[in-house]
């Protein structure tokens, strides 16, 4: 992993004399080190040094920031193939002997352990007191100490016990790669540990699903799977409605892309629940990928089959920035505007949220958007926006509801958000998370509630139940003085000149075709390969302001212009260069 050195260092301060009683000499230079060195906030730095055995260990702290919230690394955790495993006379422990809950053989008080593949004992991490990562340091020094001048002169290597798997998160560590691995060996041992943990069928179970698929087959999994925790035991299993064995998201965690459907009858008892439960949330969030925009006539990731479910509707013939709000975004606002929907972490990069007008400031566009300058679209190997992904964890501890629709869910950091309420559910913490997409996921076993719907649909029948009216598509007009729209020229703007709110200023923004502005906010990687200026080229027939930066076209959606009237978000894309 990379530590990049340019995360929103202004965020972070120097602590207060009474601050520094807190922690020791030494603490206190390896925080000092973690602010100056890498920027990462300084509470989170402080949290890092209490959590280490290690305080003066500063890559160690640092390791403990990235593989606790403050990773920001964008797109989809890559493990590297084990080349170790390949050599099938290494051999690794039987599946049986797997157990979750054996303590650290040391004693250790520690809820990071690692079971090793090679013997089956369980050993704290890097985090406790590291004795995992001794047990593979003092066998590889065993193993080293047998081998043969004539078994070296053939290659041969001494290993250790190289391999082992997290008792926590389900990763699997290889010592000799020095890297998180992937291998076809340690799937029955990922799937197992998730079979203890979680309650989700062993992939053995998964593998004897038919290959010859046909429509109208049952779905091929368990109740929680297809039906969430609530669901009735006597509703009928979803089934195929369309077959492409083709998958969903290659190289990614998905599964094959049938297509699935549940019956009107069963459709209908779910959207009730759905119905109780947005009803009861305090703090109900919405995670939508591409599949909620498809109807919109932008195209998805997943969808394999040209006979797909949402092929039969509908979709407007348009560029896909100039595409419409679908009756899924209409109506996710008008709970927003009704209390029910608290906060939108939107995969895609659309801006059709905004468009069925969903505040700028509820909105977390996490993998980039269009109609932000200030924040590219990330791509899947990139890095997150540093104050996006705070935004991120903060509504991930925060809410008790998630609906994730129309995603995949095959490893984005941002899945956080629908696996942290789930896992709550099960200990009473929260309300879960509402799965609604046509394929199956990794997590529909964690589901409250499962739905095998299109989201058109399912939204349509929850707007019926919540008696909402979700208003017509119509132009965004944004509530700022008409003159202003007129001329481009925005007054009394509460920021500074550094784009960030501030009450007590007032700032003229000077969006006239061939005004100079900054862009304010930019993640660092971003300003080192364009810059941070342009020069506004063009104002569209919606308002959307158009600035060219390093030859290319950046846009400004027009919601923005209203946001900065009001003061609701915390920085403005654009200034005047002075």
């Amino acid at each position: 992993r990379r530590v990049h050195g340019g995360i929103n260092r202004t965020r972070n301060t120097f602590p207060t004399h009474h601050e520094r009683m807190s922690l020791s000499r030494v603490e206190e230079q390896t925080v000092r080190a973690l602010v100056e060195q890498y920027g990462f906030p300084r509470h989170r730095c402080e949290e890092a040094v209490r959590n280490i055995t290690i305080k003066s260990d500063v890559q160690l702290a640092c390791e403990w920031l990235l593989d606790h919230g403050e990773e920001d690394k964008g797109g989809a955790v890559r493990p590297v193939h084990c080349p170790h495993l390949d050599d099938l006379r290494l051999a690794l422990i039987d599946r049986s002997r797997v157990a979750v809950n054996d303590p650290c053989v040391s004693g250790c008080e520690s809820k990071e352990n690692w079971l090793c593949l090679c013997c089956g004992e369980t050993r704290c991490g890097r985090y406790v007191n590291g004795h995992s990562l001794s047990h593979h340091k003092e066998t590889k020094a065993h193993d080293e100490r047998q081998l043969t001048v004539d078994e070296a002169s053939r290659g041969i290597t001494a290993l250790g016990h190289f391999i082992s798997i997290s008792l926590g998160d389900v990763s699997v560590w290889c010592y000799e790669c020095n890297s998180y691995v992937d291998h076809p060996r340690t799937d029955p041992f990922v799937d197992q540990v998730r079979h203890l943990k979680f309650g989700s069928p062993p992939a053995a179970a998964n593998k004897r699903i038919r290959e010859n698929v046909s429509v109208g087959d049952p779905i091929q999994a368990s109740h929680t799977a297809m039906h969430g925790s609530l669901g009735d035991p006597n509703w009928a299993a979803p089934t195929v409605a369309v077959v492409c064995p083709q998958q969903s998201r290659p190289n990614y965690k998905s599964g094959a892309a049938h297509e699935y459907l549940d019956s009107p009858q069963v459709l209908e008892a779910k959207v009730r629940i759905l119905a109780n439960l947005i009803l009861k949330s305090q703090n109900c969030i919405a995670y939508t990928g591409a599949g909620i925009s498809t109807a919109s006539g932008i195209a998805d990731y997943a969808t394999r089959s040209s006979q797909s479910v949402v092929s039969d509707q509908p979709r407007p013939s348009v560029s896909p920035i100039n595409a419409p709000p679908t009756v899924s975004h209409r109506i996710l606002t008008d709970l927003f505007r009704h209390g029910y929907l608290k906060h939108w972490i939107q995969q895609n990069h659309d801006g059709l949220p905004q468009k069925a007008g969903f505040p700028q400031e509820h909105i977390n566009e996490i993998h980039g958007a269009w109609f932000d300058p200030t924040n590219p679209v990330v791509a899947m190997s990139g890095t997150l926006r540093p104050d996006l992904l705070q935004l991120l964890t903060d509504w991930e501890e925060k809410s008790d509801l998630c609906l994730a629709m129309g995603t995949s869910m095959c490893g984005m950091n941002s899945d956080r958000v629908a696996v942290t309420p789930a896992m709550k559910h099960r200990s009473g913490e929260a309300l879960g998370t509402v799965v609604v997409s046509l394929q199956t996921t990794q997590y529909d076993h964690l589901s409250t509630l499962r739905i095998f719907a299109t989201i058109d649909t399912v939204m349509q029948m929850l707007a019926c139940e919540l008696n909402l009216t979700p208003g017509p598509v119509t132009t965004l007009t944004p509530s700022v003085p008409e003159e202003e729209l007129a001329s481009h020229v925005f007054t009394n703007l509460p920021y500074n000149s550094q784009g960030k709110r501030d009450a007590g200023c007032s700032l003229t923004l000077d969006l006239r075709i061939g005004k100079k502005v900054r862009l304010v906010n930019q993640p660092d990687w971003d300003l080192e390969r364009a810059g941070n200026e342009g020069d506004i080229c063009n104002i569209t027939s919606e308002g959307h302001v158009v600035v060219m930066v390093a030859y290319r076209e950046r846009v400004m959606g027009v919601w923005w212009l209203e946001a900065a009237k009001r003061g609701t978000v915390e920085y403005i894309p654009l200034v005047n260069v002075e």
